[in-house]
């Protein structure tokens, strides 16, 4: 099974995997990392590596980290020539259910990490104007 990490600035890695467990359950194989304020580069590269660790079951591990260019990332990122390892960005509920699912399917790697992609970004809407455009109009 694919390993996942989700690093994230402050406490947001837990409250979204405290979540997901809460709509689907026990979501196995999953860690969290949390940037704190200060941290060193280093120890957020030594906690993000302590994680991946944690998780490789030989499948290759994906880091959801938060933003792009933030430090979740970029410190995954320096760790990808090391280990089978996917990062992504932009990390949100919908896209940490479908991976819980997905992961059990065995779906490959770099095809999971696409997939999870592409689906945290459909998801992602403005619903209200979804709701003004589903009204019939005024006569």
């Amino acid at each position: 099974m694919v390993g996942l990490v989700i690093a994230t600035h402050g406490r947001l890695a837990e409250e979204l995997l405290a979540t997901a467990r809460q709509i689907v359950g026990p979501v196995d194989n999953v860690a969290t990392c949390q940037v704190e304020p200060g941290a060193s580069a280093e120890a957020l590269r030594s906690q993000v590596c302590a994680a991946v660790q944690a998780v490789e079951q030989g499948d290759g591990v994906i880091v959801l980290a938060d933003l792009l260019g933030g430090s979740p990332c970029t410190q995954s990122l320096t760790l990808c020539s090391q280990q089978k390892l996917e990062v992504l960005t932009g990390v949100n509920l919908p896209m940490l259910l479908k991976a819980s699912s997905l992961r059990l399917q065995q779906v490959p790697l770099a095809e999971l990490a696409n997939q999870l992609a592409a689906y945290g970004q459909k998801n992602i809407a403005n619903a209200s104007a979804l709701l003004r455009g589903a009204r019939p109009s005024a006569a």
